[in-house]
């Protein structure tokens, strides 16, 4: 039987960044493999990966202390990730059933993700998780997908809900070819940082559309926590600066948002009735960066 795999892109991080990812991940009881696709790494982050039993797979040449040394070209690394995951499900083909592909320095798991994806990836193959607000309502996205891709597919896309490509799971093949599809579309592009407006421009397109099951905080798969109410109360993003310079705009940020809002219990972020697999962005959350730190640090 086919394994299972986490992975993750990491670029210019060390252990102090990469452990909350990693040690999460050992709580959950995941069985399968973890991997880090990794550059500009130093030797000692790789060596403590290694004794955790966590794959690196090194792009860039091998440094003196047996780290990794920075790829040298212009594309950004977490454009330039996508390639190399890519590359290793290529060189890894049939070894894998479900992949989980995500950010790695903002991301933790609350539990095993290979539980959700047996219980909601079969009649699709492909599972991502929504930021609660349509593209028009959030400011950055929305000037993103403008920059990215001109009036025209920015006026047809503007009203959909947003998809965050630092949480993708599903199926190995539909998953590896996806990230190829991203990459190829997010390179030579007018801004560096395009792969999330590439994605969602993709998952909109038939036939890859009705492959795509889009989740949100109630389905409990991950939760965004930069665009909740929390990270804008602590000012995070464009939105939060917003209404930290005039708390009346909350109320439209409120009446925009189109899902749960999240909540702490028993040490662990919920929606109204189950623990979240996956947070993403935990540290724009205080509280919530307090907790994560101190459970998994």
């Amino acid at each position: 039987m086919a394994k299972d795999l986490i992975i993750g892109g990491a670029s210019n991080y060390n252990w102090d960044q990469l452990k909350y990812w990693v040690n999460s991940i050992k709580k959950t009881g995941f069985k399968g493999d973890v991997v880090l696709v990794a550059t500009n790494m130093p030797g000692e982050t790789v060596k403590k990966l290694v004794e955790l039993d966590v794959k690196v797979f090194a792009y860039g040449k091998r440094t003196e202390d047996g780290g990794i040394a920075k790829t040298e070209n212009n594309i950004p690394p977490h454009v330039e990730r996508l390639l190399f995951i890519w590359d290793f499900l290529r060189k890894n083909k049939g070894e894998y059933r479900y992949v989980v592909v995500t950010d790695t320095r903002d991301v933790i798991f609350q539990k095993d993700p290979i539980e959700y994806l047996e219980k909601n990836v079969f009649t699709k193959s492909i599972v991502c998780a929504s930021e609660g607000l349509a593209y028009k309502d959030e400011p950055w996205g929305s000037k993103n997908l403008l920059d990215t891709f001109g009036p025209m597919i920015y006026d047809e896309l503007k009203d959909n809900l947003i998809y965050n490509v630092g949480t993708i799971a599903g199926f190995s093949e539909e998953v590896r070819d996806l990230l190829l599809q991203i990459f190829f579309q997010s390179v030579n592009r007018p801004i560096p940082i395009v792969d999330q407006a590439v994605f969602n421009f993709l998952i909109n397109l038939h036939p890859l559309h009705g492959e795509v099951l889009f989740s949100n905080n109630g389905s409990g798969w991950a939760v965004q926590l930069g665009t909740t109410k929390a990270a804008i109360e602590a000012g995070a993003g464009d939105i939060g600066m917003i209404v930290k310079q005039d708390p009346s705009r909350m109320d439209e940020y409120i009446k925009v948002y189109k899902d749960t809002q999240p909540i702490v219990k028993d040490s662990l972020v919920y929606n109204d009735h189950v623990a979240f697999t996956i947070v993403h962005q935990w540290d724009r959350v205080p509280a919530i960066k307090e907790l994560v730190m101190k459970k998994y640090g």
